[in-house]
């Protein structure tokens, strides 16, 4: 009997140990993070003819997550990024969206760049419980209430052309408006919201036209209807790219205005093109000529890590990044938890401003720059 107790004893001991390492296993949960480095997603065009943005989007981040991770991470736990190419494409949008998602060892994502890409990731954010911040999408409709797991770091085209057209009419003085937008989700709505404003502030808008995306468009037709109008004001719902080849070809024509752009404009790219865009008005969340300590801050470090100077979609990533690293920090490191403290930031110091996330988890306290193209550089309009 003794020589039975004792077998019988020996085989509880067992089973009691693998059960319990069955329930260690077992005991981490889909997009949490318990040992080993934490994985946030950076995504945006890496690759294709937007590349620059998604560099950008890459150096915030960076700049962002070794702050973080220099003073001790997460609990001694180091923050490593992923990065996912969207190439601005709604399509390759989606298929990087669902490969991120799919991987429980992510925590949160930082994207997309463009409206439409954004556009295309939120389902899929959304169904798998992935909180997603977007530092540049701005078409209004990317958040809703409902969409629990979507935030916007920047503001929204309403907001901006609000501002812009205050600029334009209630500063500058501009009465008779001309505007010409690129066709997409973005450019729509752009157009839309500063028309919207600039006739509410009384100006005549003149032309209200859109263009094809893409390279090598030739601008004559619009510009020829916009000259036929006289206005004192060109304003461009574009990217940099194609405004600046709209701007040189009006000036080729002789149109006597001046002109305006959107924070797109805000751009060392848009800068090169020389004595073409002198003269241009624009606006931005960042300007790194500010009188602001967290601003001086940010270009030192920038410079210091990279080697140059840091831009507006540099500025933009790194705060979205530093809203999911604080979302970490007061969160813990699972999905449901960084969630859970993001939408609580009321006041947030980052270099543009101080987030204020609304109840569609919108930053609602972002002040803009109004600028000026003087001597090949930007210059703050007071």
């Amino acid at each position: 009997m003794r020589k039975y107790s004792i077998i019988a004893i020996a085989l509880f001991t067992i089973i009691a140990v693998l059960a319990g390492c069955g329930s260690s296993s077992g005991s981490k949960t889909e997009g949490s993070s318990s040992k080993g480095d934490l994985t946030i997603a950076v995504v945006g065009p890496m690759t294709g003819d937007g590349a620059e943005y998604g560099k950008a989007f890459k150096e915030g981040a960076e700049l962002a997550v070794s702050k973080f991770n220099n003073q001790g991470g997460y609990n001694g736990q180091k923050v490593k990024l992923i990065y996912g190419d969207d190439k601005n494409d709604p399509k390759e949008a989606a298929n990087v969206a669902q490969k991120i998602a799919s991987n429980s060892e992510v925590l949160a994502v930082i994207g997309h760049w463009s409206s439409s890409a954004t556009f295309a990731g939120i389902p899929i954010y959304e169904r798998n419980k992935v909180p997603m911040i977007t530092p540049t999408a701005s078409h209004p409709d990317l958040t809703k209430e409902e969409t629990k797991w979507i935030f916007r770091s920047s503001t929204t085209q309403d907001m901006e052309g609000k501002n812009l057209a205050d600029f334009a009419v209630n500063k500058l003085k501009k009465k008779k408006i001309a505007v010409l937008y690129i066709n997409t989700d973005w450019g729509q709505s752009n157009a839309s919201a500063f028309k919207k404003y600039a006739e509410q502030f009384g100006a005549e808008v003149t032309v209200y036209d859109s263009y094809p995306p893409g390279q090598n468009i030739d601008y004559t037709s619009a510009l020829t209807k916009v000259k036929g109008t006289n206005p004192d004001l060109l304003y461009l719902g574009s990217l940099y790219n194609e405004g600046t080849l709209i701007i040189k070809q009006a000036k080729e024509m002789g149109l006597q205005a001046d002109f305006m752009g959107a924070s797109p404009f805000a751009s060392d790219g848009f800068l090169a093109a020389g004595d073409a865009v002198e003269g241009v008005y624009l606006d931005s969340l960042y300007y790194p000529e500010a009188d602001n300590e967290r601003v001086k801050t940010f270009v030192a470090e920038f410079r210091e890590m990279f080697g140059h100077e840091a831009g507006y979609f540099n500025a933009l990533a790194h705060d979205a990044t530093t809203a999911v690293l604080e979302g970490l920090k007061q969160g813990g490191p699972t999905r449901q938890g960084i969630r859970d403290a993001m939408e609580k930031l009321k006041g947030f110091p980052v270099v543009t401003g101080e987030i204020v996330f609304d109840e569609k988890r919108d930053d609602t306290n972002k002040p803009y720059y109004n600028l000026k193209v003087e001597n090949g550089a930007f210059v703050l309009v007071k």
